[in-house]
């Protein structure tokens, strides 16, 4: 160490032992005072619609055209009991995209064909949850009945998803695996599912945007089968509207669709599936 460097030390040292010395006030001993201002209140907001807005007239349908022959798709979830054999004892739909395929989809998934879930090298009984990619065809449509509301502007709104059988009594007293004890998932080589041709009548009701030059442009599912959303989006395209008016000018609004529609429908069947690793079930 340096002359220079040593009596800077020295320097240091001397200041703090003679403040010490001195009876200077210490930070414990010290008193900190700390102005605390009243909470802030929270405010609560009422609930509000978002697509409600303030018009004049509701958009009122000129013309229309139901679309024929499009082809429509969509995904059905389903959870099954795999034995350590790969025998499914039974299926419990948890997503179904078109009306009346429920029925195909438990027989198709009971007979399929699977390799059980794996501990390390030891079969185990499972739950997977399969994805079932479902193809048909609208062949044709006829609008039964039809209308539009303005929406509710107290009330936003709210997908409603159709009810679904709860699991048979006797697939409650299984026994099944754990998904965090299993090192491999049970996965299906085969399921096949088919529907024959239909002609269900089908509820729809959805939140529609129409533009000021009357046409509907946005749609917002509320109540619709998963796998029509392709034959609503090209009848919605078909329409030609009266826009709504305010002080006399047409302007953008939404409006609540409401309808009930005769669709025959080809059959339906399954085009792909696999296991969702991210997805867990139990009957319980």
């Amino acid at each position: 160490m340096g002359i220079r460097s040593f009596l800077t030390s020295l320097v240091i040292l001397v200041t703090l032992v003679g403040s010490a010395d001195s009876g200077a006030v210490r930070a414990w001993q010290g008193r900190i005072n700390i102005d605390i201002p009243l909470p802030v209140p929270a405010i609560e907001l009422a609930s509000a619609n978002p697509f409600a807005t303030q018009v004049d007239t509701i958009p009122r349908l000129t013309a229309s055209t139901p679309p024929r022959k499009v082809d429509v798709a969509g995904s059905a979830i389903i959870a099954a009991y795999i034995d350590s054999e790969g025998d499914c004892g039974g299926a419990v739909p948890l997503e179904v995209p078109f009306p009346g395929l429920t029925r195909a989809l438990l027989e198709g998934t009971s007979a399929g064909r699977f390799d059980p879930a794996m501990t390390g090298e030891r079969p185990r009984p499972s739950w997977p949850v399969i994805e079932i990619r479902i193809e048909g065809t609208v062949k044709e449509a006829t609008v039964i009945s039809q209308e539009l509301a303005l929406p509710d502007p107290g009330n936003p709104p709210e997908p409603i998803q159709a009810a679904l059988p709860p699991p048979a009594g006797h697939l409650l007293q299984l026994p099944a695996a754990s998904w965090d004890e299993l090192t491999s998932l049970a996965h299906p080589r085969r399921i096949k599912v088919r529907a024959s041709s239909s002609e269900p009548v089908v509820s729809i009701q959805a939140l529609v945007h129409i533009n000021e030059r009357g046409n509907c442009d946005q749609f917002v599912p509320i109540v619709l089968d998963s796998g029509l959303h392709r034959w609503l989006s090209g009848y919605l395209a078909s329409w030609r509207m009266e826009p709504s008016l305010l002080n006399g000018q047409p302007v953008d609004a939404w409006v609540v669709y409401t309808a009930r529609v005769k669709m025959k429908l080809s059959s339906l069947q399954a085009a792909s599936f696999r296991v969702l690793a991210d997805r867990h079930f139990s009957p319980s």
